[in-house]
C-alpha cells in the first residue's frame, strides 16, 4: 500500500476540503491510500494553531480592506519565500514526515508548502517527490501559488487555468480537472421548478449583520435551513431572530445533503462553498467577499450567470424573492448555467493523477 501525504492548513475551509475530498478519492485506487497531514497543526499543537487560524479569519472578517492589501502584496511581491525563516517548525515537520516516508508523489492543497520543497530538492534531483498543487482560488488566483515549482497545477476550472497561464505557468502543467469535493455531491440538485423553494442560508457568525439576513430571509415564506457553526450563543440569537420560521443547525455534517436538496444556497463567496454548490449545481447567493482569494469565487458565480450577489440582507431578500416569482425564469436560467460549470469529479481526477505519476516512478525504478 502506497502512502500520499496530502498537505493542508487551517487557513480557510477550502484547502481542509480540498484535501479530505483527495484522501477519499484516493481511498478508491487499489493499493493507494491518503494521509492528511496540516503541518501547522503538527509543529505548532492545536492551541497555538487555532489562534494563527482565528487570527487570520479575524482580519480577513473585520478589516477586509486590509486584508485585500495584504493578498495583493503576496501576489505582487516575493513575500511567501521571504517568510520562510518565521515558519521554521512547519519546515522542519515536513521534512521530518518527507524523510519518514520517502513518497513518490505529494499532493499540496496550501503553496507554503511548495517553497519548503523547492528549498530541499533541486528541479532534477532524482530523490524529489512528483508535486501536484491543488488550487482552490478561483479566478483571482495569487501569484504565490506557482513561484515556486511544482510538477503540476490542479485548477477549479477552464478560467483560472487561463488565468494562471497568462500569468507565465506553462500551459501543459495546468490541469482544469474542477475543485475537489465530497462524491456525496455527484447525484447533483434534485430541486424542481414550481416546488416550494428550499433554501440553504449558510451564515458566517463573522459578519455584523448576519443575524439581520436570518431575519430577512425568514419571512419570504421559504422552506429555510440556517446553518450557523458551533456557537451556541449565536445560534440562541438565530433562532430567537427567526421565530421558529426556519430550521437552524448549529455543527452539521449534513451540508452535502443539504445542498443537493435545495433550490438555492445563500452564503459568502468561500472557496469550498462556492465550488461545491457548482458540483452540487445549486445555484449561489453571493452575500460577503472577503477581498483577494474570494474575489474570483465571487465573479465565476455571477459572471457565469449562476447565481447573484446580495450583500445586504435587503438586496439578498429582493433577489431570493425575484428568483421565485412567476414561473421562476431567472432561477431557471442560473440553474441552467450552474450545471454547465462543472460536476463533482475533481477529486477522483487528482487520485487517477496521483495512480499515473506512480506508474511512471515505477516504470523508472524498474529501468
Amino acid at each position: 500500500m502506497s502512502v500520499i501525504p496530502v498537505l493542508t492548513a487551517g487557513f480557510g475551509e477550502g484547502h481542509n476540503a480540498a484535501a479530505r475530498s483527495i484522501i477519499e478519492a484516493l481511498g478508491r485506487k487499489p493499493g493507494l491510500t491518503g494521509e492528511l497531514h496540516d503541518l501547522f497543526l503538527e509543529a505548532y499543537g492545536a492551541e497555538k494553531a487555532k489562534s494563527q487560524r482565528d487570527s487570520y479569519i479575524g482580519v480577513a472578517n473585520k478589516y477586509p480592506r486590509l486584508w485585500g492589501c495584504m493578498y495583493t502584496a503576496l501576489d505582487r511581491l516575493p513575500l511567501v519565500r521571504a517568510s520562510l525563516p518565521f515558519v521554521r517548525p512547519v519546515e522542519k515537520t515536513l521534512n521530518a514526515m518527507l524523510d519518514a516516508a520517502k513518497p513518490p508523489v505529494v499532493v499540496s492543497a496550501y503553496p507554503l508548502y511548495n517553497y519548503m520543497m523547492a528549498r530541499r530538492w533541486h528541479r532534477d534531483d532524482p530523490a524529489r517527490p512528483r508535486l501536484i498543487t491543488v488550487v482552490t482560488d478561483s479566478i483571482s488566483v495569487n501569484r504565490a501559488w506557482h513561484r515556486a515549482h511544482s510538477d503540476w497545477y490542479v485548477t477549479p476550472n477552464q478560467a483560472t487555468a487561463d488565468v494562471m497561464i497568462r500569468q507565465g505557468v506553462p500551459a501543459a502543467k495546468v490541469l482544469p480537472y474542477g475543485f475537489p469535493v465530497s462524491s456525496r455531491l455527484a447525484p447533483r440538485s434534485s430541486a424542481k421548478a414550481g416546488e416550494r423553494p428550499r433554501v440553504l442560508l449558510m451564515l458566517n457568525p463573522g459578519k455584523r449583520d448576519a443575524v439581520e439576513l436570518a431575519t430577512a430571509l425568514s419571512t419570504l415564506g421559504l422552506e429555510l435551513t440556517i446553518t450557523v457553526g458551533k456557537d451556541a450563543s449565536f445560534k440562541e440569537a438565530v433562532e430567537r431572530a427567526v421565530e421558529g420560521r426556519a430550521e437552524v443547525l448549529g455543527w452539521t455534517d449534513r451540508i452535502p445533503s443539504l445542498m443537493l436538496s435545495s433550490h438555492l444556497v445563500v452564503s459568502k463567496a468561500g472557496g469550498a462553498t462556492t465550488h461545491e454548490c457548482v458540483a452540487a449545481g445549486v445555484p449561489m447567493i453571493i452575500t460577503q467577499v472577503i477581498p483577494g482569494q474570494e474575489a474570483g469565487n465571487g465573479r465565476l458565480i455571477a459572471e457565469h450567470h449562476a447565481g447573484a450577489y446580495g450583500l445586504t440582507p435587503a438586496s439578498a431578500r429582493a433577489i431570493i424573492s425575484e428568483a421565485f416569482t412567476g414561473d421562476w425564469a431567472l432561477w431557471k436560467k442560473w440553474k441552467a448555467s450552474v450545471d454547465g460549470l462543472g460536476d463533482a469529479g475533481g477529486a477522483d481526477r487528482v487520485a487517477d493523477l496521483v495512480e499515473r505519476e506512480m506508474a511512471i516512478q515505477l516504470r523508472g525504478q524498474n529501468r
